[in-house]
């Protein structure tokens, strides 16, 4: 159980940050959720930059594009919580799976004297 917390702990750090991937360096990663948001349609992330008093910003927007060019916008509020739960859960897959072959390749640790005579026994 210790094993399958600290690798959910670890899920959940490693997933939280790597959220700077679709907003910062691929934003089209929205894209892979389309799925669940649009039936038969084409998804199309858009980024759209404001500038006002407070400075400059972008915001990301998740649209289906559908026949006869009809939009709907999902959002990407949505969009971003199945990517970070996608993250949590690859992460947190990965970690288990690399301790539980690190505890395999572990040689069996030397039992004290008495344990192996009642083994043997």
């Amino acid at each position: 159980m210790p094993r399958v917390m600290a690798a959910l702990s670890t899920g959940l750090a490693v997933g939280a940050f790597s959220i700077v991937v679709p907003v910062a360096i691929w934003p089209g990663e929205a894209k892979l959720t389309a799925p669940l948001f649009c039936s038969a349609t084409e998804p199309m992330v858009v980024s759209d930059t404001f500038h006002d008093s407070e400075g400059t910003s972008t915001n990301y927007t998740l649209y289906c594009v559908g026949d006869h060019g009809i939009l709907t916008n999902e959002g990407f509020a949505l969009p971003m919580a199945v990517m970070l739960t996608a993250h949590v859960l690859i992460v947190t897959a990965l970690v288990l799976l690399a301790t539980a072959f690190r505890t395999k390749a572990e040689p069996a640790r030397d039992q004290p004297d008495g344990m192996q005579d009642a083994i043997e026994h």
